[in-house]
């Protein structure tokens, strides 16, 4: 804990000297990240520490005369849980200090723009602590209270100077400052640190005129004699209110960038090609907006122990991570009591949003935290303010190899069945590779950071910009790329205002928002036949059976033949969802027990037949056209028998289809959210298809 002290209070305050600023300006939400890396001198072994925390500022207007600044730990995580002051209780008595110390925080005078005192907010904890650890109190003081940096009338690129400065865990040191960019209010500062004991690096982006920092990079080597331990560590702090973009921190813990540097670069090499049919389309403006207006409705909570568990609308993630991002701004109107945000949420885009994973599975990036047990009480909505970026497509253009490039692209290889382009400012592109006779190719694509697996100081510290960081796309094809077609995606924001409500009980029928279905049939199949001729079985070398084919084998059906049994329980085939893996990559029907708790069979031949229908009819139901169904209310739908469904969803605005919640007592399917139309697949006659498969025997 000794070196985890200096970490608990701090915030970064630059003067101005332009004239008295707003006192609103000084109110901020910080969200900090760190790495820590400690070992004695001259060993190759060390330890590794992670911190994750919210530190408020607010005006403390009690304090006494002048400009007093009160810091707070509304939330620290240490080393993957092992400190969560979600759950102090498991501490005991040992706790209470601290406990006292989070509550009340630091109390920081500010005049003429620096920090001329700093205490302790408790008195009496001072007090105490002092009698305990006498001079080290005033150091953990000055450790973790930064002094305030003048910055020049003006600053403009360019522009240096010196003076001492008070970083996260840091000494008081002398600092070289230089103004790299300007951007309006925003001053983008690169900092060299020289101590005595401590050298490092920084980059701030600070608010002008008053100077609070928006966003900072820090990465610092420091040697702490009375505990002989070299200590690097490297830190990320944000503005929660300010900070304009999504949170990036998977390059602050050195081997979790390089486990996803790893884990990207392998998907992209052994993942399968896209055919160009299954390419999903890009949605326009009105469409991203009516995506956009269901995730406002989409999200729930529910109290898991001492955690506030969020989650959103898998569905709606799927298409909203190609063509947008999304940063969250803060609580609309004053935040409930007990609650803070954590804009760590925002690291994994829409997916993480929407699924955060199991409740045992605590990674410190809940979107709603808990300033300690029971603090807050649910049972109302939770409402958040954010900002969406989206991009809708313009006019594609073709790029063919030996072209010049447009500007906010470079080709950084062109290969022939592979190329690398980068990306300006983070803006996407849709690339498609084609022939010499301009016919798609199947392909498999990857964004990542530049230089993704670079842990150097320099680069960690010179991702932070006022823009946001280039990204590399790498494209692979089936075959040698003639050209490019290039479809260029144009950015605009749009502010969105986010219920996050209670979890419904189980079986209600008409809960409030929209839920919706993982993608089904987006359309019916062409060529019947293609699915019979396409069928695939997966998983034999694991002793499990699985069938597959192209989108639509879902409308198909797969049955055993002969006597298919297992110690007499009958064998049949399920449909699962696609898996996780290369060797699962596709939809299709499993083999197991008629009870469904036997999957892996070992020594035998099945023989299965694969039945399809011979042509699909696609079918449109609507309020003003309802044809064979009924609707009831503005969830419910009823299916007469004539209607003779293979499949059907019920869509809303979003064209996307509704999650199914069940049959009410008069016959009516309900959904969740409002149904605007039904789509129905109907099969005319059937093709069949026998086949056989091998599973191997047990392993000796």
């Amino acid at each position: 804990m000794r070196f985890f002290l200096p970490f608990f209070c701090l915030f970064l305050l630059s003067a101005c000297q332009s004239g008295d600023i707003d006192k609103d300006d000084y109110e901020d939400d910080f969200l900090l990240v760190a790495h820590q890396n400690m070992k004695s001198p001259g060993s190759d072994y060390g330890r590794d520490v992670n911190l994750q925390a919210i530190v408020r500022n607010r005006v403390a207007d009690d304090a006494g005369s002048g400009l007093w600044l009160r810091t707070t730990l509304p939330w620290l995580r240490i080393d993957g849980g092992q400190l969560d002051t979600r759950d102090l209780s498991r501490l005991g008595d040992r706790a209470e200090p601290f406990r006292r110390f989070q509550e009340s925080g630091t109390l920081s005078r500010v005049k003429d723009g620096r920090v001329t005192e700093t205490r302790l907010a408790d008195p009496d904890l001072q007090q105490q602590l002092e009698e305990r650890f006498g001079d080290r109190v005033q150091q953990l003081l000055d450790q973790s209270t930064a002094t305030a940096v003048p910055l020049p009338d003006d600053p403009q690129p360019g522009d240096t100077w010196q003076a001492s400065a008070s970083l996260w865990g840091l000494p008081e040191i002398e600092a070289d400052y230089r103004v790299l960019a300007r951007d309006g209010e925003r001053v983008l500062i690169d900092m060299t640190l020289n101590g005595e004991r401590v050298e490092g690096r920084a980059r701030m982006i600070a608010r002008w005129p008053s100077g609070m920092p928006e966003a900072l990079r820090l990465h610092s080597d420091m040697y702490m004699a009375d505990q002989d331990v070299l200590v690097e560590q490297r830190l990320q702090l944000i503005s929660q209110r300010h900070y304009p973009y999504p949170v990036r921190d998977w390059d602050v813990d050195p081997m979790r960038l390089e486990m996803q540097a790893d884990y990207q670069a392998r998907q992209f090499r052994e993942f399968p090609l896209l055919d160009p049919e299954d390419t999903k389309p890009l949605r326009d403006r009105a469409g991203m907006d009516a995506l956009l207006d269901s995730l406002e409705d989409s999200f729930l909570y529910r109290i898991e122990e001492n955690r506030v568990m969020t989650r959103g609308d898998w569905g709606l993630a799927m298409p909203l991570q190609q063509q947008a991002e999304l940063h969250f701004t803060g609580f609309q109107g004053a935040a409930p009591d007990g609650l803070v945000l954590n804009r760590l949420a925002e690291s994994d885009g829409f997916f993480r949003l929407a699924d955060p994973g199991p409740a045992d599975m605590e990674l410190g990036r809940d979107l709603l935290i808990a300033t300690a047990p029971q603090a807050f009480q649910p049972g109302e909505p939770v409402t958040l303010t954010a900002e969406a970026r989206v991009w809708t497509p313009g006019e594609p253009f073709t790029l063919n190899k030996g072209d010049p490039a447009p500007d906010g692209l470079a080709v950084l290889d062109w290969q022939a069945r592979r190329l690398d382009l980068r990306l300006e400012d983070g803006q996407p592109i849709r690339a498609v590779p084609l022939d010499a006779d301009g016919r798609p190719l199947p392909m498999n694509t990857a964004i990542r950071p530049i230089k993704q697996a670079d842990q150097s100081p320099a680069t960690f510290i010179e991702r932070l910009s006022l823009k946001p960081a280039p990204l590399r796309l790498s494209l692979r094809a089936d075959g040698d790329i003639a050209a490019l077609r290039l479809t260029p995606l144009e950015p605009d924001n749009r502010p969105l205002t986010l219920t996050v409500r209670p979890q419904p009980e189980d079986g209600d029928l008409h809960p409030p928002g929209a839920r919706h279905q993982l993608p089904g049939l987006q359309k019916a199949p062409d060529d019947t036949a293609k699915l019979l001729d396409n069928i695939e079985p997966q998983g034999l070398e694991r002793n499990r059976l699985r069938v597959t084919a192209p989108a639509g084998f879902r409308l198909c059906g797969v049955v055993p033949t002969g006597k298919a049994d297992y110690h007499g329980t009958p064998l049949h085939f399920t449909w699962t969802a696609r898996g996780l893996d290369q060797e699962n990559a596709r939809p299709g029907f499993e083999l197991r027990t008629e009870d469904n708790q036997i999957r892996y069979f070992y020594g035998r031949r099945v023989t299965f037949e694969a039945r399809c229908p011979s042509r699909v009819e696609t079918v449109i139901l609507t309020r003003e056209e309802p044809g064979c169904a009924r609707f009831d209310g503005d969830n419910g739908v009823a299916l007469g028998e004539d209607c003779d469904a293979a499949h059907y969803e019920a869509l809303d605005d979003t064209g996307l289809a509704l999650r199914e919640l069940g049959e009410d007592d008069n016959g009516v399917l309900r959904f969740w959210g409002p149904v605007k139309s039904v789509r129905l697949l109907r099969a005319h006659g059937e093709r069949s298809r026998t086949l056989e498969a091998t599973l191997p025997e047990l392993p000796q």
